[in-house]
Order: structure tokens, then C-alpha cells, then sequence
């Protein structure tokens, strides 16, 4: 799906969470109806599953048989790959539900598949971002995390993630069109379910390409909007905004959230930005964002809401964030009330968009 000048539409609420209800329920189900032993196998196996959708990813299968169905010697032709090798990885994915084998033998997508074209909106890129052998290496590490409750990245490869994607950036721009990705999905639910049009300058801070911002501003047409984020990410920025239609109504600054925000905004944005970090570093994030509002002026945090008794997926994103992440978290309604007391805002309400991410609004104290 290719941006356009035009807001997206979030999808329905209840069906979403109907839908997400039923799956996990047939899931248990289906569990329910074999011996233990085999769901627990299925559920080891399927972490192989990682390592072949994101290398079939960065190959671009799914693009080739979106064009034409093939044989497995065929996409192993295309794709520079031993035959033998793709045939199993194929079929291996075909019984787990991901691509489709006609009768004549050759492959094809299916509905699922068809997440990994190569789109601002599909899963590729995270396929790719998580199968990554510097995040692999990381979660080989885990025992040691689950011993000491310690970042494993950092300690397997002696700097933090954000470094490493200094020193690797074809890394560091997988990561970014990944969390593209997520953003377009949520970017919708977040702009209509927050109101922005109350505010008459919204600056989103570490807002990457300006995926939210711009819809932000497509969804309420008389705001104006700041983007802070570092100099090269501002720079790929401007495509994006030009393409929908918004570029002269966002002020680029380069900057760090780490440093300094700009001020004068009525409302600052943060999307998954605290997650990444732990408890002091957030602390510190806040106050620099805090330092920049005047009194009333709102901040609207969006990350998951994540309590004791969570039944989506965001325990899992939790997980990564433990494992590869400067030791972040998601975090309960009352971790990110603490968080907000502590560096000058009082916390007012919470909110959820239609896909079940949590906004959480405070205000400037």
C-alpha cells in the first residue's frame, strides 16, 4: 500500500478485537485437540519460521509469484538459491499456512503471503529486521537475560542497538521501513481516536518519516506540525511528506529527545519511544520533552498498555524490547503514571485505538 495525500481509515474496533478474539480462542481450541507434546513441538518449531519468512523477505518471493506462479527450481533461479534448499523451505511454509502449492506443483501466494510484498505497509521488513543474525544472535543469548534480567544485545555484541545501526546502516533502514510499517497500521486508529484538531501545533518527537504526523494532519486539517528526529532521518522525511500533501505545513528540526525539543507546541507526541528504554533513561526523556511545554500544554504517549493479566501481543513485543532494546519495556497503566509524576506531568486519561494500542494523555504541570 503506497501512502497517499489522503488520511487512512482505521479499521472497525469491534470487529478487529472480535476477530483477534475468535483466532486465539480457535487456536486454544485446535491445542485443546492434540496431546500436549505436539502443540509444545509445533510451538519450538515454528521459531525456524523467523529465519524463513525474513530470508524469503529480503528476497522478494513473495513479488516474484505476485507476478507468476513458479516452481521451486524457479524461484531458486531468480533468486540465486540452491533448489533443493527452496523447495523444502517452500514447502515447509506452505504447511504453515504461508504461501499456496497449485496441483501443477508450483507456488503461489496466499492471503498471508501476500504481508510480505514489498509495500510501506506490509510485514517484510520487520520479517526481515527480526530474522536479522545480530538480533538472532542476541535471543541465543536469553538465558543469560532470563538469569540476570540484562540487555542480551549489548552484551553479545559489546554496544547497544542504536549503535550498531550506526555502524550498519543497511540494519538501521530495515529497522526503519519495519517500524514504518507498524506505524501506517496503528497511524490511522491513533489520529482519529486522539483529538488533534484541539491543538493548533502538534510535534511529534522521534517521529521518524513523519508516517503519524502526516496523518495526524490529513485527519485534522487546520494543525500545523513539528518533526524532531536525527538529520538523516528528516532528510527522507521530506519524501514522504511531499507525497502526502503536508510538507508545508511540518517544521523539520533536527534533534535528539535525549537533548533538546523544541517549544511552542500545544500537544508532543511520543510513539513508542519509551519502550526502547529503561525506567531512568525514560525519566530523562520526559523531562527533556517536559522542559520544552508550558503549563497545559498535553503529551500524548502512545505505546502498548501492557498489566499483569495482558491477553494481545504486545507481551511479546515486551520480550524484544527485554532481550534487544537498552533493557525497555512495555509498561502497565500505573508503570507510566509513576514515570509521569516523577518529571512534572499529571497523568489524565487513557485511551485505545482500534487495533488495542494505548494512548495515554498527560498534561504539563
Amino acid at each position: 500500500m503506497a501512502l497517499t495525500p489522503k488520511p487512512l481509515t482505521p479499521p472497525p474496533g469491534l470487529a478487529v478485537r472480535a476477530a483477534i478474539t475468535l483466532r486465539r480462542s480457535l487456536l486454544r481450541a485446535a491445542e485443546a485437540v492434540v496431546p500436549a507434546r505436539v502443540a509444545i513441538l509445533e510451538r519450538v518449531i515454528a521459531g525456524c519460521e523467523a529465519n524463513m519468512l525474513g530470508e524469503l523477505g529480503r528476497l522478494r518471493v513473495a513479488d516474484l509469484l505476485e507476478q507468476e506462479p513458479l516452481s521451486a527450481d524457479e524461484i531458486a533461479e531468480r533468486t540465486g538459491s540452491n533448489p533443493d534448499a527452496m523447495a523444502r523451505t517452500m514447502r515447509a511454509l506452505v504447511y504453515a499456512g504461508v504461501f499456496s502449492r497449485r496441483a501443477d506443483g508450483k507456488f503461489g501466494n496466499n492471503r498471508v503471503s501476500r504481508a510480505l510484498l514489498d509495500e510501506d505497509a506490509s510485514s517484510r521488513a520487520f520479517a526481515i529486521y527480526f530474522a536479522s543474525k545480530s538480533n538472532q544472535h542476541a535471543w541465543a543469548d536469553f538465558a543469560e537475560t532470563l538469569r540476570t534480567g540484562k540487555n542480551a544485545f549489548e552484551r553479545v555484541h559489546g554496544t547497544s542497538v542504536w549503535d550498531w545501526f550506526d555502524a550498519h546502516p543497511e540494519e538501521r533502514e530495515t529497522f526503519a521501513c519495519a517500524m514504518m510499517s507498524i506505524t501506517i497500521a496503528e497511524a490511522a486508529g491513533i489520529a482519529s481516536t486522539y483529538p488533534f484538531g484541539e491543538a493548533q501545533k502538534v510535534c511529534d518527537v522521534g517521529g521518524g518519516r513523519g508516517t503519524l504526523l502526516s496523518e495526524i494532519l490529513l485527519h485534522h486539517p487546520k494543525v500545523r506540525g513539528v518533526l524532531v528526529d536525527a538529520p538523516g532521518v528528516l532528510a527522507s522525511a521530506k519524501h514522504l511528506l511531499d507525497a502526502r500533501g503536508v510538507r508545508d505545513r511540518v517544521e523539520l528540526v533536527p534533534g535528539s529527545f535525549f537533548d533538546s525539543v523544541p517549544s511552542g507546541a500545544d500537544i508532543y507526541v511520543l510513539k513508542t519511544v519509551l519502550h526502547d528504554w529503561d525506567d531512568e533513561r525514560s525519566r530523562k526523556i520526559l523531562s527533556i520533552v517536559r522542559s520544552a511545554m508550558k503549563p497545559g500544554a498535553r503529551l500524548v504517549n502512545v505505546d502498548f498498555i501492557v498489566e499483569a493479566d495482558c491477553d494481545h501481543y504486545g507481551v511479546t513485543i515486551d520480550m524484544h524490547m527485554m532481550v534487544v532494546c537498552g533493557e525497555g519495556r512495555e509498561r502497565s497503566r500505573r508503570d507510566f503514571e509513576r514515570l509521569l509524576q516523577a518529571t512534572g506531568f499529571r497523568m489524565q486519561r487513557t485511551l485505545s485505538t482500534s487495533t488495542g494500542m494505548g494512548i495515554i494523555e498527560a498534561v504539563a504541570v
